[in-house]
């Protein structure tokens, strides 16, 4: 098994230093794990069951960021997207956990295929993460989170945890999200 996640490492490896040919961008709005820690203040994490939560966002360039924490790590800041089948993270932020102790050979579930908003089709791995929590109040246990090769991909909270909630809406007025939860 260790052998098996060494190859999934080094796959990792590869494939960001492979993105990271070619034209470099500013990437202003990426990663950064420490972005939400002086903005919110959070209280304990709740579980799905029967409430109404909301949760603020931040707006950018007209797209809505929610934070995110992961596997009891960093808290990532995740563009609220409908669009999107289940939830989407960049190679680098992939990288991050791994080398965080945050994934494990144990969560990798081997690969798909996704179809990418330009239509084509992409190979993609596919990890489990154990623990998500919203906001600093909404867990969601066991999402399968898959991993763009693409350095610069955005991350993507989108129906694999959508799909979770009974409803949701969104108060423009207040920055908020408003989860009604099962």
């Amino acid at each position: 098994m260790a052998k098996k996640f060494k190859h999934i490492y080094i796959s990792l490896l590869v494939l960001a230093l492979c993105s990271c040919s070619g034209n470099k961008k500013s990437n202003a709005n990426r990663f950064d794990p420490n972005i939400w820690t002086d903005d919110f203040a959070y209280e304990q994490p709740l579980s799905l069951g029967g409430e109404t939560i909301s949760i603020p966002y931040v707006e950018r360039n007209g797209v809505k960021y929610i934070a995110v924490k992961i596997n009891g790590g960093p808290t990532f800041d995740m563009i609220v997207d409908t669009g999107c089948s289940g939830v989407l993270i960049s190679i680098k932020e992939a990288q991050y956990l791994a080398q965080s102790g945050l994934l494990s050979e144990d969560d990798y579930k081997g690969n798909a295929l996704s179809a990418i908003a330009d239509g084509s089709i992409v190979e993609n791995m596919v990890f489990n993460i154990k623990e998500m929590i919203i906001g600093g109040k909404i867990v969601c246990p066991d999402v399968d989170v898959t991993v763009s090769n693409n350095i610069s991909a955005p991350m993507l909270l989108g129906n694999g945890v959508f799909d979770r909630i009974s409803s949701f809406s969104i108060d423009n007025a207040n920055k908020q999200i408003i989860f009604h939860l099962q």
